[in-house]
């Protein structure tokens, strides 16, 4: 198989997923190597394909069609320990976490998707962090971050906003 039809196979393969697939998957089903998938990735989104890098994996980047989606941004502050207990409040609350970013100093707004919905997102996310021994994206701004949330209705995503304040997890809008 030639190279551009290849790169049409993982797109029409993405296409027709809902959930993200790794990169070493699909280079398992297309017979090559996960650097060449790297690649190849690289070269679909330099044509305006909307392709997402996820901690999962590769997913085809969608624009919620729900109405009754309402998609939210908050300013969290806290510490690397306290992610999961923010994760958890905001899946428990019906929301996903749909990226993460910080702001800065020299590159300016850095923005990474997430797609976190449920509890498996959140401890492969942990699972991830921990075997990777990595650091947060808000490491380098002291732990000050923001995450675009998507979830049912405005009312839903005030009580993700105040399960967050009540934990102290969110940067305190008077300073």
């Amino acid at each position: 198989m030639k190279a551009d039809e290849r790169r049409q196979r993982i797109l029409d393969y993405l296409q027709q997923q809902t959930k993200a697939i790794s990169a070493s998957n699909l280079a398992k089903q297309f017979g090559v190597s996960r650097q060449v998938i790297v690649g190849d990735i690289a070269l679909l989104r330099a044509k305006d394909k909307a392709i997402l890098s996820t901690p999962r994996g590769y997913l085809m980047a969608t624009i919620p069609q729900a109405v009754s989606h309402y998609v939210g941004k908050i300013v969290a502050k806290h510490t690397h320990e306290e992610t999961t207990l923010e994760l958890n409040l905001i899946v428990a609350h019906g929301g996903t976490v749909l990226d993460v970013s910080v702001e800065h100093p020299i590159y300016g707004l850095l923005t990474v998707p997430l797609s976190i919905s449920n509890q498996n997102d959140i401890d492969q996310f942990m699972d991830r962090l921990s075997y990777s021994q990595s650091n947060l994206l808000s490491s380098l701004t002291d732990g000050i971050h923001i995450h675009t949330i998507s979830c049912a209705s405005q009312e839903e995503f005030l009580k993700i906003k105040r399960s967050l304040k009540e934990a102290n997890l969110l940067l305190d809008e008077n300073i």
